[in-house]
């Protein structure tokens, strides 16, 4: 991601273009969101089935893997990048694997991580779009005043900060990062989530509405200036950036904020997630774009199909060496959809934006050279090996099964276990979750699925095998209350109680657990506690029938023993 340069000189034997134009504008500029846009918009929500999110991950693989790839291949592949950026590549790299294996067990330290990311996020893009905007405004020669530089800086970032207000409520908006898989089924009381900042809702439309005002301000303003010193023809990619940019942010934040045209897939509250997978893949090709374009400059002899594939399989060993490492299959210590997936995600693209931000610097001798002069720099050390001769292939190697387990595991997640559920096939299931874990993708979500259809089944057995599995990974209130309906409907009293006061201690609003809790309670002769459980229950759900005839008896039974003294 080019950032800002403190030079303003034109550079010499610059080409306007990188690619050519159409490239250019489409990949480079974020052109071709405006078409997927248009698509969102026109096809409303049938624009779901016919692109479906499980497709979407498949292209992710394709796209946003590979461009965080491409900055690991720029600082790691050659020992010279390593060395110039050892305080970012080594040890920034170490504190934050330090952090991630931490807040796997200390979920505030991972919830801070998450919010930090999706707070980081929006300005990641931002400063992607500001830095190209530059870049091609000084490859056409035209002097940017300081003034003019300001407002154009200012305007990139009062559209993070309209994308902040909107997601900062006091109920979180959506949010502008991708935020792993939501695949899996919804948990009680998530062990790591995003902390909004609770920004009154009042306050909320007027930060947004002065922000609105100031940001067309300072574009307008941008624009004036730089008209004055350059031709308009000059100015169309700069501007398609800032186009593109109010596409990705300013237009949905501040849509859904006030909820216009929320019946749209792109500016809906519900659909948000989908919407910004196509920001997210637009955002990944430009920064693949202009990487490949690097990478063609310093090293000639490369092919950009081989630099794809060594950004592919970097991307996929930074997502998925962590997931084993941590994974529950192992460690046990977060189910994959359960909150590791969203703590890799939150560390990989801190650690993706500590790094970006450190090694695209327009006034570096190297990256000005090759962005803004189109000279090529070889390095010295291009052709030299990473270390010893077996890190390469052995990296590499890696590599490519990571690459193929995040194939396998979409295809599992998107094909295999849907077709298991519709079929009611239990067999097929089990060998889908199962082969999941192996992948390192193991989740307490899947094995409530096995659980939940096995009771369907009356296959009592695997159900609890596959409900205490699910409890090794998210000690979640449903698996505890099915092991207590499968207990109760064996007459299993002691273990009922045992398995509904787990659930009940996790949450203890639903009014069947709390009837049913009960009941359990009366049958395995403890009303005392029958009682205190109803009365909690009804200051919840007053003059709920059920709960207050039970109560009644449960007081009949008190006050009988108390008779008899038994």
């Amino acid at each position: 991601m080019p950032n800002s340069s403190e030079s303003t000189k034109s550079p010499s034997g610059a080409k306007p273009w990188l690619f050519g134009r159409t490239p250019d504008l489409l990949l480079g500029c974020g052109g071709a969101y405006a078409f997927v846009l248009a698509a969102l918009l026109a096809g409303g929500p049938s624009m779901r089935e016919w692109v479906p999110m499980g497709w979407l991950a498949f292209a992710l693989i394709l796209t946003s893997i590979p461009h965080y790839g491409a900055t690991l291949v720029r600082v790691y592949e050659q020992r010279e990048s390593r060395r110039h950026y050892a305080m970012f590549s080594i040890w920034i790299s170490l504190v934050l694997a330090g952090l991630f294996l931490v807040a796997c067990y200390w979920h505030d330290l991972g919830s801070s991580l998450v919010t930090l990311y999706f707070n980081w996020s929006p300005w990641h893009y931002a400063g992607q779009n500001y830095g190209i905007a530059l870049m091609f405004l000084r490859r056409r020669g035209i002097p940017i005043s300081p003034r003019a530089k300001q407002l154009l800086h200012g305007s990139f970032i009062l559209s993070f900060l309209l994308a902040l207000i909107e997601f900062n409520g006091v109920a979180p908006g959506a949010v502008y990062a991708l935020d792993g898989d939501t695949g899996g089924a919804k948990t009680i009381g998530a062990s790591i989530s995003f902390l909004s900042l609770g920004i009154p809702g009042q306050f909320q439309s007027a930060l947004m509405a002065t922000g609105l005002v100031i940001y067309l301000a300072m574009t307008a303003g941008a624009f004036v200036l730089l008209n004055r010193v350059g031709r308009l023809s000059d100015l169309g990619p700069a501007l398609m950036l800032v186009l593109t940019q109010s596409l990705w942010f300013v237009l949905p934040a501040s849509f859904r904020l006030w909820e216009l045209f929320a019946d749209t897939v792109a500016f809906s509250r519900v659909d948000f997630r989908y919407a910004f997978i196509w920001v997210a893949m637009g955002h990944s090709l430009q920064y693949l774009w202009i990487t490949t374009y690097y990478s063609r400059q310093q090293r000639r002899e490369r092919p950009a199909y081989i630099h794809y594939l060594m950004c592919a399989i970097f991307g996929a060993l930074i997502f998925n060496v962590p997931a084993f490492i941590s994974g529950s299959a192992f460690l046990g210590a977060l189910g994959y959809n359960d909150g590791l997936t969203l703590l890799i995600a939150a560390v990989v693209n801190i650690h993706h934006f500590v790094l970006d931000g450190a090694i695209w610097k327009l006034r570096h001798g190297r990256v000005s050279a090759v962005l803004l002069r189109s000279k090529a720099v070889v390095s010295e050390t291009a052709s030299r090996a990473v270390e010893t001769a077996w890190v390469r292939p052995a990296v590499l190697t890696l590599g490519i099964a990571c690459f193929a387990f995040d194939w396998a595991g979409t295809w599992e997640r998107t094909f295999a276990i849907p077709r298991a559920r519709e079929a009611q096939d239990i067999e097929r299931l089990e060998k889908a979750v199962e082969r999941l874990a192996w992948l390192g993708r193991d989740d307490a979500a899947n094995h409530r699925m096995v659980g939940l259809m096995a009771v369907r089944q009356q296959k009592s057995d695997i159900a609890v095998e596959a409900f205490q599995r699910s409890l090794e990974l998210d000690n979640h209130p449903r698996a505890w209350f099915e092991i207590g309906h499968i207990h109760a409907k064996r007459g299993e009293w002691a273990r009922t109680v045992e398995a509904y006061e787990e659930a009940y201690a996790i949450d203890s609003y639903p009014e069947k657990l709390i009837g049913n809790l009960a009941h359990a309670l009366l049958r395995a002769d403890n009303p005392t506690r029958a009682r205190e459980v109803l009365r909690q229950g009804l200051q919840t759900h007053p003059e709920h029938p059920v709960l207050e005839a039970q109560l009644k008896n449960a007081e009949e039974r008190i006050a009988r023993r108390a008779r008899t003294g038994s």
